[in-house]
């Protein structure tokens, strides 16, 4: 459990992976420590939100196996939602951490975990707009109630019911999408360090997550599986079958 008096008195984490989302490596500077956690004034690990798991890797060889954010405040996405903004990261070691704070550390990621995390995330917009696209043409408006992306598979959660048709017309926009779209950019909203404006063509989607910088990085076979969540919703998951791309 992460208590108040690890983070409380810290400012927020500077959040390195913003500016260079493969970047592997980092130096940083022992904030606060607490048993298995510590804080530090930046980090190059990426700390669960939106859906996305958190990096993990060592600092000074001591392995880091989970990163979570604490604190911060509450910011309005263009889309009406609202994200927590300027959150201090929380970062769980494997053993018992031997850190002081003032000390000096090298932080490195896992970056083959990062960099799959990385392809997944990418791919859950495709999946989110090509729903889009489905759910309009059916006179349907997407809502979504929940996500989650790991590096081999992400979901959404729907708050309408979609046929289990629709999940290959589904896939089949995905793949077009990967094949035609250009090379996304990533623009800081104004007020915030924390939240961007993901762009690849015509899609726009607001995000803090890490992602390739173009689909043409995203190798191996899609697809994309349909169950269906509660009454009237419906849960889409796409999956990404890496063999023999490596």
């Amino acid at each position: 459990m992460i208590e108040a008096a690890l983070w409380s008195s810290c400012p927020p984490t500077q959040a390195l992976y913003h500016d260079d989302p493969y970047a592997t490596t980092a130096t940083a500077t022992v904030l606060s420590v607490s048993d298995r956690y510590a804080v530090f004034d930046r980090s190059v690990f990426y700390a669960e939100s939106g859906g996305q798991v958190a990096d993990q890797g060592t600092v000074d060889g001591a392995r880091v196996v989970d990163v979570q954010k604490a604190g911060g405040r509450p910011f309005q996405l263009p889309n009406g939602e609202v994200a927590t903004v300027e959150s201090v990261f929380c970062h769980e070691f494997a053993e018992p951490c031997t850190l002081r704070p003032g000390d000096q550390v090298t932080m490195e990621i896992d970056w083959d975990r990062r960099f799959r995390n990385m392809q997944m995330h990418t791919l859950a917009h495709f999946l989110f707009h090509a729903t889009g696209e489905y759910l309009e043409a059916q006179g349907q408006t997407r809502s979504t109630r929940g996500c989650h992306i790991s590096d081999d598979s992400a979901r959404f959660d729907f708050g309408c019911a979609i046929p289990g048709e629709a999940a290959a017309v589904i896939e089949a926009r995905v793949r077009e999408l990967l094949a035609s779209s250009p090379e996304a950019t990533v623009t800081p909203l104004p007020d915030t360090h924390d939240v961007f404006v993901w762009r690849s063509g015509d899609i726009v989607i607001p995000c803090g997550g890490t992602h390739v910088h173009h689909p043409k990085e995203i190798q191996g076979s899609v697809k994309v599986r349909r169950r269906t969540k509660g009454r009237h919703g419906t849960r889409l998951y796409i999956d990404l079958d890496r063999a023999g791309t490596d």
